[in-house]
Order: structure tokens, then sequence, then C-alpha cells
């Protein structure tokens, strides 16, 4: 059995099958008839039609989740906003709010002049802007 069966190719290969079973309906395949193949085909068709709904579906739930998660994220930023402003940047309401507190924030680090790396790299050589090339040789 296929680990990842084609639907339409499957499909198309059933309705080719039916057909031809058509033509000798007295035909069975162990047990199964040919009413019984007629409704593995109806069934397998209507599960094919809903998925592809239920993907459409999905889609829209989807971009209407996203809506309401942007939403709520500028609500949330938004009262936080109103918390800072109404009872200061380090107040302990502020933090419980989710915000960080000005005293809990680290002191930006002084950046020291870097240490010259360790690479191999040539300094670069000076290009002569003016004059022709031998008067700089």
């Amino acid at each position: 059995m296929a680990k990842n069966p084609k639907l339409k190719t499957t499909l198309a290969d059933a309705l080719d099958v039916l057909s031809v079973w058509k033509t000798i309906p007295d035909f069975k395949i162990g047990d199964v008839s040919l009413n019984d193949f007629n409704g593995v085909i109806n069934s397998t068709d209507g599960l094919a039609k809903q998925h592809a709904n239920n993907l459409v579906e999905r889609a829209g739930l989807k971009a209407n989740r996203d809506d309401r998660v942007r939403q709520l994220n500028e609500l949330v930023t938004r009262f936080r906003s109103g918390i800072r402003g109404q009872f200061g940047p380090d107040s302990p309401l502020y933090e419980q709010a989710g915000g960080t507190r000005s005293s809990s924030r680290k002191a930006p680090k002084r950046q020291t002049e870097a240490a010259p790396t360790s690479g191999t790299t040539a300094p670069p050589v000076p290009i002569p802007t003016t004059g022709t090339p031998a008067q700089h040789a």
C-alpha cells in the first residue's frame, strides 16, 4: 500500500475500474461486490470534498484567529502603557502587568575601544588619487 495515497489518481483509477466492473456486475473480489465498491468510491469522494472544505474553513479560522491575536496584543500593550503612564515605569503594578521596571533594567555598559583582532589581514594599501603612477613609485 502506498505511504501517501494520491487522491486524484486513485479516484480516477477507481472510476475506470467502476466503468469496467459495470460491464460484469456479477464479478466479486472476495466478498466485495460492485455496490460495495461504488459505496467506497462515493464515501471517499465525499470525504475528499469535506476535507477540501475544511481546509478553506481552517484558513478562514486562522485568519480570524490571527486578527484577534493582533487585537489582543494591541490591547495588552495599551494597558501596559496606561499603567506605566498612571503609576510610573518603576511601579510594582507595572511589573505585575508584564512590564520591566526601570530599576530592574541593567545599566548599559560603556563600549571600550575594540582591541585589535588577531587576524592575519594586512593594513590597507593607500591608493594614489592624483598624478601618474610613475610619480608615486
